[in-house]
């Protein structure tokens, strides 16, 4: 299947057919022999395209990078705080159940435990017997961090709950923290997804442009080999190399 990509042909050939549209005698002969000055324009444009379209399509590349390494250390971040306040809200279910709390606050409690296994990532055996981290899907980080804000913003409503917390130096400033950390990873992860869509369009941009001029150019080709000039043979040549 042919790869319809900016290179070194597909500039090559919109030099030439600028070169000879800015050159009245060889456009006056290319006209004779049964071309059109818009064949050219043509050329040009798709040509010039492609390459804007190349540029953008790298930039967007930087920038997806970039957004995805961002967004990889601070999924890691957030997971890694959310577990460890977890643990202690574990420990501190025991001292709510010790000192009698209200049923529906221990219920509270084992609701929001009941939600930490889904925001750890699973391990999957591997060759030769090593465990493995199995990544999760970048669909599954929204789910996550969504979960993540949710049981942030339920230990922050519960004042029962972050008292016997801050008994354990988790206090409201550190809860908030988490919450707001999961609150600006959405952020991030909605530029990811825009950078990608970005890079996408031009990618199809691209390929587009350069589908159109191959087929311009291979239209041309022969009435401008029929021009029988040394530096429209050149130009030819300099495009199919």
């Amino acid at each position: 299947m042919a790869s319809y990509t900016f290179n070194g042909i597909v500039a090559a050939r919109t030099r030439g057919a600028a070169f000879i549209q800015s050159t009245p005698e060889l456009l006056a002969k290319f006209v004779d022999n049964g071309g059109l000055s818009r064949d050219l324009e043509v050329v040009v444009a798709q040509g010039k395209a492609a390459e804007d379209a190349n540029l953008g399509q790298s930039v967007a590349f930087a920038a997806d990078l970039a957004a995805t390494e961002n967004v990889g250390q601070s999924f890691a971040d957030l997971q890694r705080d959310y577990k460890a306040v977890m643990a202690i809200v574990r420990a501190t279910r025991d001292d709510l159940d010790d000192a009698g709390a209200p049923a529906e606050v221990i219920s509270g409690v084992d609701g929001i435990l009941g939600d930490e296994t889904a925001v750890h990532i699973k391990t999957i055996r591997g060759e030769g017997d090593s465990k493995i981290k199995k990544a999760l899907k970048k669909e599954s980080q929204e789910a996550v961090r969504a979960e993540i804000r949710k049981d942030a913003g339920a230990l922050l409503d519960s004042p029962a709950i972050g008292e016997a917390l801050a008994a354990r130096r988790v206090d409201v400033a550190r809860l908030t923290k988490l919450r707001d950390d999961a609150d600006a990873l959405a952020g991030r992860l909605a530029t990811r997804v825009a950078d990608k869509a970005a890079r996408k369009a031009h990618t199809a941009a691209e390929s587009a442009a350069v589908k159109a001029q191959s087929k311009k150019w291979s239209g041309i080709y022969r009435i401008l080999a029929s021009l029988k000039d040394e530096r429209v043979d050149a130009i030819l040549k300099d495009a199919t190399r």
